[in-house]
């Protein structure tokens, strides 16, 4: 016989303990107001034991709620967590939102002051955070962990890998020396490298063909002058 699937409001402490998280870990959604939600009779998602989900809601359920977004959670789950697990899904589920920003870095607002907010995709680096501030309570955690474990720290990443790259071929240009054309003569790499100033018929010719900002011939004689 399966469970009747069905919802019910979240009790008080489900709430005491939203608002504790939020105001520790996530004081960006401090102006949120949040409705919880009991799942009951399983929840499951590809086939896999959901423990925790969020919705923000649209402007028109969000006025008549007078709330943001909702936290939807396990309620058969949930009623078999240690309080660190309880706080790790709460936790987890709460870095997938964030308030909307305009281009300015300025946070959007509904007429009634509070922020908008907005669905994010998941973040590794959020995860880990919150790993650590609740340690391993689940098995997706524990697996990681082992995982972890398992990798060698010491293999170089892209991004060091790159810088690496970087270093050996500026090491290598500097060992070689200038580059020079076909018939010896320096080429110029590096913008900041010095000028050799020019004497004679050089400087002569070098300064014909200089031009102003505006794109005019500088006058080099008298012949140049347009009077």
């Amino acid at each position: 016989m399966t469970n009747d699937k069905f919802i019910t409001d979240a009790p008080s402490e489900v709430n005491e303990l939203l608002q504790d998280i939020i105001s520790k870990n996530h004081t960006h959604l401090d102006d949120s107001e949040f409705v919880v939600i009991m799942k009951h009779g399983g929840w499951k998602s590809k086939g896999k034991t959901k423990l925790s989900g969020v919705s923000v809601l649209n402007e028109a359920v969000r006025m008549s709620m007078d709330k943001d977004a909702i936290l939807y959670l396990n309620a058969d789950m949930w009623n078999q967590m240690t309080d660190p697990q309880k706080r790790y899904v709460i936790d987890h589920a709460l870095c997938t939102l964030d308030v909307k920003m305009d281009k300015h870095d300025d946070v959007l607002e509904a007429p009634d002051g509070r922020p908008l907010l907005k669905t994010l995709p998941p973040d590794i680096e959020a995860f880990f955070a919150v790993i650590t501030r609740h340690g391993a309570v689940s098995e997706d955690v524990k697996r990681l962990a082992f995982a972890i474990k398992e990798v060698n720290v010491e293999q170089l990443t892209i991004e060091m890998a790159a810088e690496e790259q970087a270093k050996q071929e500026k090491e290598q240009q500097e060992q070689q020396g200038p580059k020079t054309d076909a018939d010896g003569n320096i080429l110029i790499t590096d913008p900041n490298q010095a000028k050799i100033p020019l004497e004679g018929e050089e400087a002569t010719a070098a300064a014909i063909i200089a031009t102003t900002m505006e794109g005019e011939k500088v006058p080099v004689s008298d012949d140049d002058l347009p009077f």
